[in-house]
């Protein structure tokens, strides 16, 4: 294999066959553009992967240089990002988005990302404009994305709201306690349920150590890895920082990587199409990375309504629902209007007969979250990163931290509610102020860490403190698995450099996939070519390996037919589940089933083990053939990088890749999370996976590194489409930041030039 990105994923000839005949062409080459507004000429160095390095003189002119070149990578994406918060998706698609529609008007942030927009400092205002001002250059000045030409259509002009529409669509997928709240309303009298979806107990893998036991409100939904190493536990002379967010596979990839200079600013890493400066990175003094907390910062209510359905009662005080009216374009049929329905408590987000269920979220309200990513580009230490930070309130956010100096530090970053120890779990009685909302905690009094003397820290979705701190941080964590494994690998070795962190990156073992083959291996009625496979597995869940395979099918026939039914329930009772990711919700109970299914299936082994291997063995051969020496994981256990247009049978050639085999699991650090439901055939989809991975070097910046998942374009004819997949899947990483090497160059020029 080519481990520098020509081993291609896709049917060539077929896409460009395509192409051809549809009339999309490449992308054309970059040269001398001409922008309104810029004061000064801006040079954009390209290096081999097209990651770009924009030098300016001025902040406004930085970033309507980095808007112009979102615009001409990233336009479509940038569109359904936008689409998406706002639920405008089914006028650019059709009616097969109108159950995010219509979901995701109840949520309104568009009114919250526009009163957003009047809380953001002046100069801030003025550097979004001028990104908008170049993203709308970009789209004025080029062809429209492929996507375009396929749907008949041209983006509309970007605004300032969407650029702050994208955080609200981001702190979506990232806070999820609302569904673990449902689940335990849903799912009252049924604990065997309860169990195999939330069976954690008392959790020690605690972020700040020494704050005794913690207790979760659920498993993580989304996993990402930090970790931050001291100068004293280093081969590099000054501090090593690692990060990798785990996010949906997507294509183009959810990140843009770029080099910003001018104005102030010398930043490099991760930038999100669709939003100025940079989400992950490093500038001339520090750097961060950052994994997701999911507090417990969400609530049901279900509001019981007087007989006329609009009226209700809190405290024997009589309110009204606000009623919303909205409009929903639909491509290709009749629009359609919503009725949308506002309480004291927050939107209605589902209706039963005699009630209204609301949700409150600290998301819905003005959020700086902007602000605080153009602070920190600029925090020059750790005050000042910590002063940035004041801003950041959703999605709470992990942050570990590095400096040239060699400090270390870790803040947890986001607004967190004061709620006693006994704040029930469930949908509250919302004509009752029982249980409104206690104060928020002060930004100022968030857990955070700085120079430890252990000289590590390491994140990974695990509770951030135990019940013995003084501001307890109520939540849905991970068990722990992947944060005592780092920890483990870094503890291992005295000093540490950029390789075996990257290896830390890739490191592939199960602890519970393992004690799952060793307690199978036991079992007498194993079927033939069973043995051999589960008896030498060590624990690392490879593509080739075969015994995660076969534990998988057994833990999925171990489920009793009845809580395997049960699972299977709609996750709404009036809404019935489509495919996976049908609606900005999960199917069903299923996918709420994530790394508690191997521990639970060793605490509830089934009695009659030779019945389930017998169904397992039959299954496996249904998918994958009577030799088992090919029920490789990789073979049942794939990653698709989604492009809407990519799920369709004709344009797959163009849009899509073919499936790549993914080793690892749910409980690996190189985490590859996938659906569980017994009802979904192999191979599955992996759903969560690592979409970028940094190592940076505090002691000198040209040796930081990063890559990300799956290539700079989102043209789907660029050769950087999807360029770093296969260095991705390898571990490799490039230069960021000042060692990128230097590939072509252009100019963006004042449109006064002539």
């Amino acid at each position: 294999m080519d481990p520098t990105g020509s081993a291609r994923l896709g049917g060539y000839r077929l896409a460009s066959l395509l192409a051809s005949a549809i009339g999309i062409g490449r992308p054309p080459r970059p040269g001398a553009s001409r922008l309104e507004g810029l004061e000064a000429a801006v040079t954009v160095e390209l290096d081999a992967r097209a990651m770009p390095h924009l030098v300016a003189g001025s902040a406004r002119d930085l970033f309507r240089a980095q808007g112009f070149m979102h615009g001409q990578d990233r336009g479509f994406q940038m569109d359904l990002a936008r689409r998406f918060a706002a639920g405008s998706l089914a006028e650019l698609v059709g009616e097969a988005a109108l159950p995010y529609d219509r979901f995701l008007r109840q949520m309104d942030f568009r009114r919250h990302a526009t009163a957003a927009l009047a809380i953001l400092p002046e100069q801030h205002r003025s550097w979004l404009a001028a990104y908008v001002e170049g993203v709308n250059q970009a789209w004025q000045t080029a062809p429209p994305a492929p996507e375009y030409r396929l749907l008949r259509q041209r983006p509309k002009p970007w605004r300032e709201v969407d650029t702050l529409l994208v955080s609200y669509q981001l702190a979506w997928t990232l806070n999820t306690v609302w569904q673990t709240k449902w689940a335990v309303d849903q799912l009252t009298g049924q604990p065997e349920a309860l169990a195999l979806l939330f069976g954690q107990g008392p959790l020690r893998e605690t972020i700040l150590p020494g704050t005794g036991p913690a207790r979760s409100l659920g498993s993580a939904g989304v996993g990402s890895n930090n970790w931050v190493v001291s100068a004293q536990r280093t081969k590099t002379g000054g501090p090593l920082l690692a990060n990798d967010p785990h996010l949906a596979p997507q294509l183009p990839s959810i990140w843009y990587q770029m080099w910003l200079e001018g104005g102030g600013f010398s930043v490099a890493g991760a930038t999100l199409a669709g939003a100025p400066g940079v989400i992950i990175g490093q500038n001339q003094s520090i750097g961060w990375g950052l994994t997701n907390v999911n507090p417990d910062v969400q609530d049901l209510y279900r509001i019981q309504t007087e007989a006329d359905g609009e009226s209700y009662l809190v405290d024997g005080a009589v309110h009204r629902l606000g009623r919303r009216q909205e409009h929903l374009a639909v491509r290709g049929r009749p629009d359609e209007t919503l009725t949308c329905w506002d309480s004291i408590w927050g939107p209605v987000i589902y209706e039963e007969p005699a009630a209204k269920v609301a949700l409150a979220w600290t998301a819905l309200q003005p959020l700086p979250v902007l602000s605080a990513v153009l602070k920190l580009n600029l925090a020059q230490d750790w005050t000042a990163c910590q002063t940035a930070l004041e801003d950041w309130w959703v999605p709470a956010q992990n942050l570990v931290y590095a400096d040239r100096w060699g400090h270390i530090g870790y803040v947890l970053a986001g607004q967190l509610l004061a709620k006693p120890a006994d704040w029930p779990v469930g949908v509250l009685d919302g004509n009752s102020r029982r249980h409104a909302w206690p104060g928020r905690v002060p930004m100022a009094e968030t857990p955070r860490l700085f120079d430890p003397p252990s000289g590590l820290i390491v994140t990974a979705n695990n509770p951030v403190v135990g019940a013995d701190h003084p501001v307890p941080v109520p939540g849905s964590f991970s068990a722990g698995g992947r944060a005592r494994r780092i920890r483990q690998l870094l503890e291992a070795s005295d000093r540490h450099d950029a390789e075996s962190f990257g290896r830390i990156q890739m490191d592939v073992l199960s602890e519970p996939m393992l004690a799952v083959s060793r307690r199978l291996a036991e079992e007498e009625a194993l079927p033939a070519g069973w043995h051999d496979a589960l008896i030498n597995f060590d624990g690392m869940v490879r593509a080739e390996a075969v015994a995660p395979t076969l534990c998988h099918l057994f833990a999925q026939h171990a489920v009793p037919e009845p809580l395997g039914q049960l699972l299977s329930r709609p996750f709404f009772p009036a809404v019935e589940p489509g495919p996976p990711d049908t609606h900005p919700f999960p199917e069903r109970w299923w996918s709420l089933a994530g790394e508690e299914m191997l521990p639970w299936l060793l605490a509830h082994w089934p009695a009659d083990p030779g019945r389930v291997l017998q169904a397992a063995d039959q299954d496996g051969r249904r998918w994958f053939g009577a030799d088992h020496s090919s029920w490789r994981w990789g073979e049942a256990h794939q990653a698709v990088a989604f492009h809407p247009l990519g799920e369709v049978a004709l344009t797959r050639p163009l849009f899509g890749r073919r499936a790549l085999a993914m080793p690892g699991d749910e409980a690996t650090v190189l985490q590859a999370a996938f659906s569980l439901d017994a009802s979904l055939p192999w191979p599955r989809r992996v759903l969560v996976m690592p979409s970028y991975r940094q190592v940076l070097d505090l002691a000198e910046r040209s040796r930081s590194t990063a890559v990300h998942l799956t290539g700079q374009s989102g043209h789907c004819r660029s050769a950087h489409y999807d360029d770093l997949f296969a260095p991705w899947r390898e571990g490799i990483r490039f230069p960021l930041g000042p060692g990128m090497a230097v590939a072509s160059r252009l100019t963006l020029l004042p449109a006064a030039e002539r």
